[in-house]
């Protein structure tokens, strides 16, 4: 009977740790092309973070500037705070760290939305943050390509995860555009960027 008591309590540790694990670690996942079915609709969301700005060395450089983040709530705190550091000036073709903080973690949030373990209420605030940061983008003499790309594929997963809330607000065509966008070469027009702000904040304020 003891030892029937000793194996279930060491169960219960262990399923315990397994949990408070699950809770803490980041997803980090998907990193590749994967399909989304929502609401009868299927969609191709593209991971694969090939473009010129997401060099493995971009994320390595930065490592330090991550080894306290623990938790996805510290993740969404270091985003919240981040500030639009960016190059300012057009003549270079590099990012500077300010762009790299905001495509690394921008990309993180795109996973750890993606994942089902992540509620709506999360989601939403995320999308608020990701809304605010991506309008910073445009401001005058700042070029950071590569963080308005982050930015545009971190609202559409929202979006798109939410697409029980978000169908009314944002087209099927629209958003499937917006889940390639890390992989497409086309320029990132203000435009565009602007279209996918203002579904997500209809999003925020009608899709409850």
């Amino acid at each position: 009977m003891k030892s029937i008591v000793y194996m279930f309590s060491l169960m219960m540790l262990m399923a315990s740790c397994n949990s408070s694990n699950e809770d803490t670690t980041f997803i980090n996942a998907p990193i590749e092309e994967v399909k989304l079915i929502v609401q009868n609709e299927t969609f191709t969301v593209d991971f694969r973070f090939d473009f010129v700005c997401n060099e493995l060395a971009i994320f390595e450089a930065l490592s330090d500037e991550f080894a306290k983040l623990k938790t996805k709530d510290d993740l969404i705190n270091f985003y919240k705070n981040c500030k639009p550091i960016y190059l300012p000036s057009y003549s270079s073709m590099w990012p500077d760290n300010g762009e790299r903080i905001f495509a690394r973690v921008e990309y993180m949030l795109a996973q750890e939305c993606f994942s089902d373990r992540c509620d709506s209420e999360t989601r939403k605030k995320i999308l608020q943050l990701a809304a605010n940061h991506q309008k910073a983008k445009y401001a005058e003499h700042i070029r950071p390509s590569c963080a308005k790309k982050t930015g545009i594929f971190l609202m559409a997963v929202i979006l798109a995860k939410e697409r029980n809330g978000s169908t009314k607000h944002i087209d099927a065509e629209t958003l499937q555009q917006a889940l390639l966008f890390l992989n497409n070469d086309a320029y990132v027009s203000e435009d565009f960027s602007n279209l996918i702000i203002q579904c997500s904040e209809k999003f925020l304020t009608n899709g409850k």
